[in-house]
């Protein structure tokens, strides 16, 4: 065997090197993944109020080192999920009812302008998409399950916004639905809610199909703010819940 036969055989016999490109898109999946799992603790209120989050614990739960879990935590932080403190750590969003009413304002202020964009340039076929979501999604009847009717609701709100061509109002909308989210369901649980949530979104609907952008704002922006005793009440239920694990 000469010399070129021998380089070619042992470079054979080398284990291949997978491509860098590779390595750094199955590190960046896993990244992601342990965000999304991180982040569903945070929205679902997994994290108490103000409690101190466990790298340590968090990254042997989830089955990986502190890496990936510390890049989540820095994420959620600027989702508005934690609260990072320097030399201490991160910690868990606190609630008040001042905060979850400042959402639920913020939101309302986002619908009300998109809805008006969604008149002007959705299709008819959009329009009458986003409307399916609701009504193929919320029926109502002596066993509804309402946590499906929150899904439901978000769906179809976003559909909203979605029709407004408007990507940064979208992107800013998923962001407060995510830090809602836990709030959304515990309003529509409410009896206040029950009872005129689909009176509200029959109304909303009629003037999407109209193109009624000026009297359909108005109707998302009443139908979505919570007065400042409504927002009391589900930040308490909401607070007897995580602590209690009690509804009522």
């Amino acid at each position: 065997m000469n010399i070129n036969e021998k380089r070619a055989a042992t470079d054979a016999a080398r284990p291949r090197q997978q491509p860098r490109q590779a390595k750094t898109g199955r590190a960046a999946d896993s990244v992601e993944k342990v965000y999304e799992a991180v982040k569903e603790l945070a929205v679902e209120y997994r994290f108490k109020p103000g409690e101190r989050v466990n790298e340590v614990e968090l990254a042997a739960r989830l089955g990986v080192s502190r890496t990936p879990v510390r890049e989540a935590l820095n994420r959620l932080a600027r989702d508005g999920f934690m609260t990072f403190v320097p030399n201490r750590g991160f910690y868990a969003r606190d609630i008040t009812p001042e905060g979850v009413q400042e959402l639920y304002e913020l939101r309302a202020a986002i619908e009300r302008a998109a809805f008006r964009f969604a008149c002007q340039r959705g299709s008819d076929a959009e329009i009458g998409d986003a409307i399916a979501l609701w009504h193929d999604n919320s029926n109502l009847g002596p066993t509804t399950d309402w946590a499906r009717v929150a899904e439901a609701d978000e769906a179809f709100h976003t559909a909203i916004v979605r029709l407004s061509k408007n990507e940064r109002m979208l992107n800013a909308l998923e962001g407060i639905n995510s830090l809602i989210r836990f709030f959304r369901r515990i309003d529509l649980e409410s009896s206040r809610r029950r009872g005129g949530l689909y009176d509200e979104h029959a109304a909303i609907i009629d003037c999407l199909r109209r193109r009624d952008g000026e009297a359909g704002g108005e109707l998302i922006e009443r139908h979505i703010t919570l007065s400042s005793a409504h927002a009391v009440e589900v930040t308490k239920e909401g607070l007897a819940r995580i602590f209690f694990g009690r509804t009522g």
